[in-house]
């Protein structure tokens, strides 16, 4: 019987066209169990990174390379922790099919065709051969290959492979933090439950579109989804207009609505380990969020010693993300991983969402290879079996801040350990509005948590910038947590900075691998 609905599954998987049938596919998915997996043979299973990375698609297998359309589409290999099987269809116009799988189901004005597995794709490298692996595999993600406007060479813009994770850059950036489908159980003494677009539909583009819609089918122990996805890749952003409809078979813990993840491992007001001569290693500086009145709040990131959840209640949110705000390529000295051009992220609701929480994870790490901090929106209101939740955001992949934020910003952060008692923080707020507002008149909104502001200073510094000093006495055993906010008039002109304070600086080491990396570049 159960083999029975999953065949009864995978043939409807091969009929759907639009968004409306996948929503009615997921709504059937949710009523019985999760999709199954066939399992990795062990030569894929136990493999490691570099490993993996020794299987590659081989570039002239490219779906719509040799059609003139403006996208073209490459899959990613199973195997290392990509242990999940997904399945990549395309939604094709009549007459326009290309030999690329065998199933092929003719609905009408688009014919619907499965992109079967083929080991002759991909070049195998290393100690995997391809006559070992099973015929039907199948794919662990797929990528996004295309145009930036303007730019008449093909790039990778996006890709999608493990779980739901999914990146992206502009044209003026490069490979940074990820964006998410949903995360559940998130932030829990528990472990996560990772949901995973399991089949992907892509529509097939037609010469001069400067969008690209494709749909993935998300499905996990709690929820099976139906996702639209329009990218739009562009020199200053590329964005992807999202529309979900989620239906669960059971209620989570916690739902976490448009998962972000990033890393961060030293900067400002933490030093990086001696060996390392990079003053800052972070894909974002911090968590930018905007209020529904227009109001902006900005946390920057610290690595704590170890597991913090920090929730921002909000009755309404108007968007949230990960920033790169600092840009400058001398902050990082490392033109191998192009920190500076690291893309920032944004997710934007098409209507506020209302009565909830936005909570920012951060987490020790080892290195810089391992994504130690997370944001996520969570509603107050639980899902309920047999109502579907539907969401329409945007999430934006650019550089810097969002440029509808114009207030002033805090651009960098000193932190001095005076002693145990006593720290002293420099914060430099920049912005326009700042050369136009006299200081003597500016009152600055503090709050202290764990500790206690023996003095503070406000100082201009120039026509822009102008910087706030405190001296701080924690008075608890946690980490000290600090609010700032300038404000004339009683309106804000700036952005609300808060920041939370381990009273002893995490430690910061090299890895055996960078250690030895930094002993080959230094100079004999």
């Amino acid at each position: 019987m159960a083999n029975d609905k999953v065949s009864s599954v995978a043939e409807s998987m091969l009929h759907v066209q639009s968004f409306a049938e996948l929503d009615a596919l997921a709504l059937k998915l949710s009523q019985g169990a999760t999709l199954p997996t066939d399992p990795l043979p062990k030569s894929l299973a136990e493999m490691t990174y570099d490993q993996h990375r020794m299987i590659r698609f081989r570039p002239e297998f490219s779906i719509w390379r040799n059609a003139q359309r403006p996208y073209w589409l490459q899959t990613f290999h199973r195997g290392f922790v990509h242990k999940d099987q997904v399945q990549l269809y395309l939604l094709e116009s009549p007459g326009l099919l290309e030999q690329t799988g065998r199933d092929a189901k003719d609905t009408g004005a688009v014919k619907v065709k499965q992109v079967e597995f083929d080991k002759a794709h991909f070049k195998y490298e290393g100690d995997v051969k391809a006559g070992d692996l099973p015929a039907d595999l199948g794919y662990a993600g797929v990528r996004f290959i295309g145009y930036f406007p303007g730019n008449p060479q093909y790039s990778e813009i996006a890709s999608f492979v493990g779980a739901s994770y999914f990146r992206a850059h502009s044209e003026k950036t490069v490979w940074g933090s990820s964006a998410r489908g949903l995360a559940v159980n998130c932030g829990l003494p528990k472990a996560e439950e990772f949901p995973v677009f399991r089949a992907f539909y892509v529509k097939e583009p037609q010469a001069g579109d400067l969008s690209l819609t494709f749909l993935a089918l998300m499905d996990s122990d709690s929820v099976a989804g139906a996702y639209q996805f329009v990218m739009t890749p562009g020199k200053v952003s590329t964005t992807f207009d999202i529309i979900a409809r989620l239906h669960f078979r059971k209620v989570p813990e916690k739902l976490g609505i448009a998962p972000l993840t990033s890393m961060w491992m030293w900067g400002d007001a933490l030093p990086g380990p001696k060996g390392d001569h990079r003053p800052e290693v972070h894909d974002s500086d911090g968590l930018l969020i905007k209020g529904a009145d227009g109001q902006w709040s900005w946390r920057g990131f610290y690595r704590q010693n170890y597991p913090s959840l920090v929730r921002y209640p909000m009755d309404k949110l108007a968007g949230f993300g990960v920033i790169q705000r600092d840009r400058d390529p001398a902050h990082y000295l490392d033109d191998e991983a192009n920190y500076a051009l690291r893309p920032s992220l944004w997710i934007e609701p098409a209507v506020p969402w209302e009565r909830g929480a936005i909570e920012l994870l951060e987490l020790p790490a080892e290195h810089e290879g391992i994504d130690n901090v997370a944001a996520w929106w969570v509603p107050d209101q639980k899902p309920e079996v047999g109502v579907p939740i539907e969401l329409k955001y945007k999430v934006s992949f650019f550089s810097g801040d969002p440029a509808e934020h114009l207030a002033a910003k805090v651009t960098a952060l000193d932190l001095q350990r005076v002693d145990p008692k006593k720290f002293v923080f420099k914060l430099d707020f920049t912005g326009a509005a700042l050369a136009k507002t006299d200081i003597a008149k500016t009152d600055v909104e503090l709050v202290s948590i764990r500790c206690a502001i023996t003095s503070r200073s406000l100082e201009r510094v120039g026509d822009e910038q102008w910087v706030l000093k405190l001296e701080v006495e924690p008075t608890g055993e946690g980490p000290l947590e600090l609010m700032a906010r300038l404000v004339e008039s009683g309106q804000p002109i700036s952005e609300r900075w808060s920041y939370l304070c381990p009273l002893q600086a995490p430690p910061v080491v090299l890895p055996p691998w960078r250690v030895q990396q930094t002993q080959e570049e230094t100079p004999r």
